[in-house]
């Protein structure tokens, strides 16, 4: 497993509880959902799906291009977690490394 922070922050949320795992339990949240990322190798309609998600929770869309999200939260086949508190979401984002990238569109997906 590779060790950095924003790892460490996403293990901290799922102590916490503060994480939702999947397309589906995703799509069941209220808006403003602070963070969503992303397996860069999801499905297409994963792809999709989170862009249209990220969107409609105005949320911030992180792709996971040098880690696999299912090796970060050990849960097999997951390609897509929510991180549903503030602070935690934003410690992830202000220290991201070349493990994680922010979508700010193209790559695709999300048409």
């Amino acid at each position: 497993m590779i060790n950095s922070k924003p790892i460490t922050f996403i293990g901290f949320a799922i102590k916490a509880r503060k994480v939702r795992f999947g397309v589906g339990a995703v799509s069941t949240l209220k808006p403003k959902v602070p963070l969503l990322i992303l397996c860069d190798t999801a499905s297409d309609n994963t792809k999709n799906d989170a862009v249209k998600l990220s969107k409609k929770l105005h949320s911030t869309l992180l792709i996971a291009t040098g880690v696999k999200v299912e090796e970060i939260v050990y849960k097999e086949k997951c390609k897509l977690i929510a991180i549903t508190d503030e602070g935690l979401a934003k410690a992830i984002i202000e220290n991201l490394d070349c493990h994680f990238t922010k979508y700010s569109g193209g790559y695709g997906y999300g048409n």
